[in-house]
């Protein structure tokens, strides 16, 4: 089987975007910007049609229906220019199809790996700089809440191929995982707590499906991942915003201000306007107008107003665009795991199909406190793995199973 040859440039691109997306201003849009350009290029230069092309049409008809449900809300509802620049924030899963394409056959494994433990390093650097140093709440060059939640999965595919790896790489591996690790917890991003459980263990199933761990390494792993995450769970930063949740809930009759209050509230909001227009939603730039409109206290209303979202993906996506939005986004989020989780058995995609498992739990955790999509970096991030993925469907590198 020959090499495949890359393209160098585009390599460069591919590695800036989970190596600098949370420490430099906009790195991540501007690169995936130009990837995007140069894939409609591409394609066309290739003549290839991604909802065609074998390696790419199933995740190109996901995004696209993706981008359509918010489309659809939108000319369902009253239509207006912010309505338009608000469909703007989907605008990664409109170009994902011709990015699969141009990924699928130009990205380099080595490369991405690096890009991946070099970006979890710099961004718990950066993280502890800004919380010890700058008496901040680490955020990086972002927001805290999708810099906390980024950090945290760089931070566990870092340790996808530690199995493979020689020891000065292993070691790097650990050390990646553990800087991203610290970011998320001076992050302070409760949201993104509540994943680390769930992907320490099916990064761990992940290895013993690919025969990397035997029945008694499994039994240790776990063992030290509870122990890992107990430990962590006592520190200081996590101790004190557990206090904050008992705290805000206690007071929430009292004082709905709170952070905890404020979501309790929104959450309420939510499931009392869903009913009001379940299959169409409201329209994807309305859900201010809901909040107004379903929420009565004057002072509570006001105070509300500063948030364009429910504080929670599925509550957000019910409001905004009904029932179809909602079947969309679990499409998005749970066909892809099972569209790459039987390549798990092959030495050549199991890397690639790895990120997409981790990449779709740990986005459908963090959308249970926030919006898992609507933040441009956090559908940049998304969007750009699950087209990378996309080298791994190739029928071409798919040899063997791991087991033979």
């Amino acid at each position: 089987m020959t090499t495949p040859r890359y393209n160098t440039a585009i390599n460069y691109l591919c590695g800036f975007i989970p190596a600098f997306i949370l420490i430099i201003p906009a790195s991540g849009e501007i690169a995936f910007s130009l990837l995007a350009l140069y894939s409609f290029y591409y394609c066309q230069q290739q003549k290839i049609n991604p909802f065609k092309n074998h390696q790419t049409k199933a995740i190109a008809f996901i995004c696209i229906a993706y981008f359509l449900t918010a489309l659809v809300s939108i000319l369902a509802s009253d239509i207006s220019l912010y309505a338009f620049k608000r469909l703007g924030t989907n605008i990664h899963f409109l170009v994902a199809p011709w990015l699969a394409v141009l990924l699928s056959q130009q990205i380099n494994k080595k490369t991405l790996s690096i890009a991946i433990k070099l970006g979890a390093m710099l961004a718990g650097i950066v993280a502890l700089f800004q919380y010890f140093y700058l008496d901040q709440r680490a955020h990086g060059s972002v927001n805290a809440l999708p810099f906390g939640c980024i950090s945290l999965l760089l931070g566990f595919f870092s340790l996808i191929n530690i199995h493979n790896e020689p020891k000065a790489i292993k070691a790097l591996s650990l050390l990646s995982f553990f800087l991203g690790s610290a970011a998320v917890i001076v992050s302070l991003s409760r949201g993104a707590w509540i994943a680390v459980p769930f992907l320490l263990v099916l990064l761990i199933f992940i290895w013993y499906r690919q025969n990397s761990v035997s029945n008694k390494q499994l039994t240790g792993l776990l063992i030290i991942g509870i122990i890992s995450i107990s430990t962590a769970s006592l520190s200081p930063q996590v101790q004190s915003r557990i206090t904050e949740i008992k705290q805000d809930i206690t007071s929430y009759e009292i004082n709905r201000m709170t952070s905890v209050g404020v979501r309790l509230t929104l959450w309420k909001t939510a499931i009392t306007a869903i009913p009001s227009h379940p299959i169409m939603g409201f329209g994807l730039h309305n859900t201010k107008k809901v909040i107004i409109e379903y929420v009565n206290d004057v002072q509570l209303k006001e105070h509300l107003q500063q948030f364009g979202h429910f504080h929670n993906e599925y509550l957000t996506t019910l409001v905004a665009k009904g029932g179809i939005g909602i079947i969309s986004l679990f499409a998005s989020l749970i066909y892809p795991c099972f569209l790459f989780y039987r390549y798990l058995l092959f030495p050549q995609s199991y890397f690639f199909s790895s990120l997409v498992l981790l990449l779709c739990t740990g986005y459908a955790f963090f959308g249970l406190t926030n919006l898992a999509f609507g933040h441009g970096i956090m559908n940049t991030f998304f969007v750009f793995f699950l087209a990378t993925a996309t080298h791994s469907l190739n029928r071409n590198r798919v040899t063997s199973p791991i087991n033979d």
